[in-house]
């Protein structure tokens, strides 16, 4: 009795790892482990149970595993595990507001160098030219970048 329930659990566990690596997990480690232990399964049970019940086996494996790959399939079984929103956010480009070189603004964190800063009501990301500012300090633009303005304190 031990020796047929070591048979199917081996099988059985390789049979889930397998499905895993196919529909969820990446890199291959799970597949190999579950192909590997499907194979020491298939060769426990002709070492054990002799060549027809390994033949069996075999062929009981191979049915079994390729009709649950293709239910998991038929099914959408990984729609279930997947991300199913999309983002349509999009982030704003400095660039393209109404700011520009001699602008005025005041920082809102401490820019250590980088932080942000309020322009125009907006709040943008700023970076000073290294040198450390504290929150609350009126700064100039000096140039504006796709994704952020270059300041210097005032």
């Amino acid at each position: 009795m031990g020796t047929l329930f070591t048979i199917i659990l081996l099988i059985l566990a390789g049979i889930v790892l397998l499905i895993l690596e196919i529909l969820i997990l990446p890199g291959l480690i799970a597949g190999i482990i579950g192909a590997l232990m499907i194979l020491g399964g298939i060769w426990y049970s002709f070492h054990e149970l002799g060549n027809t019940a390994g033949t069996i086996v075999a062929l009981s494996t191979l049915t079994v595993t390729l009709s649950t790959i293709y239910l998991a399939f038929r099914y959408n079984v990984w729609r279930r595990f997947s991300l199913q929103q999309s983002s349509d956010s999009k982030i704003e480009r400095v660039d393209e507001m109404d700011i520009k070189s001699g602008d005025h603004g005041k920082t809102l964190s401490a820019l250590r160098p980088m932080g942000t800063a309020v322009f125009h009501n907006k709040k943008v990301e700023v970076q000073s030219l290294g040198e450390m500012i504290e929150a609350n300090a009126t700064v100039e633009v000096i140039e504006v970048l796709a994704n952020k303005l270059i300041v210097k304190k005032i």
